[in-house]
């Protein structure tokens, strides 16, 4: 904090003992010197946000072909670790096995040959720990976190999960009733499946439209012979990478995990031949009915770009001001200044080929067709005008400033380290991240909103009541598709 408004600061509390014109005199003070700083005279000169540079850590590959990624940090006594199984997403389902590796990461916890679902479950409770695991379309990950002085029976708990996990029959019935339950309640809550049927609607056939949960008539013809089978030809050492983060000795530890993994033979993981997804072409829509909804649900979008391009800076930047923050201009339009909804947003999936590119939003029924305009409106806009000098800057602040605090606990660190060493990024990804940042041009925005933010190509999907919404999609698109929200699948 800057001299000036401290010197108000204690002026104002201490007058507020004394007489009210001094109490008026400091409080008008200070009034005017935030006034000073808000109209960007000397004292609005902005604090220089600290560069973010990775914690050094150890990387090493053991014999079984396991990616060891240790970072020693001992301000705090907690250790933390984060998995991540690069064999293990949803893309490994079998044809009509959807929701396959998502119901064989969350069975893992669920008993091992040694333990009991509700002996792991106690043995965490005594110690206080933290213990997860689930699947994504890409990998399947897991994170842990202990108490240092635990180490030992986390390293136990942790390979015994991935390498011993015995998936009980009963375990297994109870995991797929509650996925398929899960599924019939999250239909009711249409913001929790939009992004389902987008992501369906956009890529399929290609598989990254697969619903990663499964569903209704996937889940119910898995077996516990294909939840075994997977995890026997899927769950191989040198597809896994491990990170830990916290208060322990790497040498030590390197000792321990070396130890434990050791019977882990390496084997070959069959993963699909994934060709680049084609772009969406035209302007089609999907309307999912449902026939008593108050609201309209929308995304649209087309493809954007994969986690490793070298746009993904720049487009992340532009992003923040289109639609990634609070004060974004599709937030603006939509809530602030109209108030058709309570909130609006943008987002670039982060994939090793393209992800999706999805402007989202809601709105009451009767505005569904003018707040579909206006969204197209702030796109059209942002191809028109693009950025101002003072509007990048802004973006470029505010991710900085946010980042920082994303790698701050040991979990996030390790999680970190997973995701880099997934795509090839590396620690130096993170160290010249600012520099990158801050070499973003108007010329470079104006390239990647050409480029990433679509207006004559986009897929369309709404949910909600179908006599609402089809006048409004026959109005944007030349195709409009219809499904009942009761059928099964996305």
């Amino acid at each position: 904090m800057q001299k000036e408004p401290m010197k108000c600061l204690n002026l104002f509390i201490r007058s507020r003992n004394g007489q009210g014109r001094l109490w008026s005199v400091a409080l008008l003070l200070c009034l005017v010197l935030a006034a000073g700083r808000a109209a960007g005279g000397a004292l609005s000169e902005p604090e220089a946000i600290a560069r973010v540079r990775l914690p050094a850590y150890k990387k090493i590959k053991l014999d079984d072909g396991l990616t060891l990624l240790l970072m020693e940090r001992h301000a705090l006594p907690l250790v933390s670790f984060h998995w991540l199984m690069k064999s293990g997403g949803a893309l490994c389902d079998g044809p009509g096995q959807e929701g396959l590796a998502s119901l064989t990461a969350k069975l893992l916890r669920k008993g091992t040959q040694s333990r009991s679902a509700d002996q792991i479950s106690e043995a965490l409770d005594f110690v206080g720990a933290q213990f997860d695991a689930g699947a994504s379309l890409e990998y399947a990950s897991g994170s842990a976190e202990f108490v240092g002085k635990d180490l030992e029976l986390a390293v136990d708990l942790v390979s015994d999960t991935l390498l011993h996990p015995s998936f009980p029959p009963e375990e297994v019935d109870k995991m797929i009733k509650q996925e398929i339950d899960g599924i019939k309640e999250a239909k009711a809550i249409p913001r929790q499946v939009i992004g389902r049927y987008y992501e369906g609607f956009l890529y399929r056939p290609h598989l990254y439209g697969r619903p990663v949960s499964g569903t209704e008539t996937s889940l119910p013809k898995i077996r516990r012979e294909d939840i075994a089978g997977f995890h026997a030809t899927h769950y191989v050492p040198n597809e896994l990478i491990l990170a830990v983060a916290g208060d322990f000795s790497a040498s030590e530890l390197e000792a321990r995990l070396r130890d434990k993994f050791a019977p882990w033979k390496p084997g070959t993981a069959a993963r699909p031949d994934l060709k680049e997804p084609p772009r969406f072409e035209g302007r089609r829509a999907l309307i999912v009915d449902k026939p008593d909804a108050t609201q309209t649900f929308f995304q649209f979008g087309n493809l954007g770009l994969a986690r490793t391009n070298r746009d993904w800076v720049a487009v992340q930047v532009v992003n923040t001001l289109f639609g990634g923050r609070f004060t974004s201009m599709i937030n603006s339009e939509l809530r602030i200044k109209s108030g058709l909804t309570y909130g609006a947003n943008s987002r670039f999936g982060a994939r090793q080929l393209p992800g999706s590119f999805a402007i989202s939003s809601f709105t009451p029924n009767e505005s569904s067709g003018r707040a579909l305009d206006l969204a197209l409106e702030v796109l059209q806009a942002l191809h028109e005008k693009g950025l101002t000098p003072e509007q990048l800057q802004s973006a470029k602040t505010y991710i900085q400033g946010q980042f920082g605090p994303t790698l701050q606990t040991n979990d996030q660190l390790a999680q970190t380290l997973c995701e880099l060493e997934f795509y090839g990024l590396g620690p130096q990804y993170i160290d010249t991240l600012f520099d990158r940042i801050d070499a973003v041009t108007l010329a470079d925005a104006r390239k990647v909103i050409a480029a990433y933010f679509p207006l004559k190509d986009l897929a369309f999907v709404f949910l909600g009541r179908t006599s609402v919404i089809e006048p409004v999609a026959a109005k944007l698109a030349s195709e409009v598709q219809k499904k009942a929200i009761t059928a099964a699948g996305f």
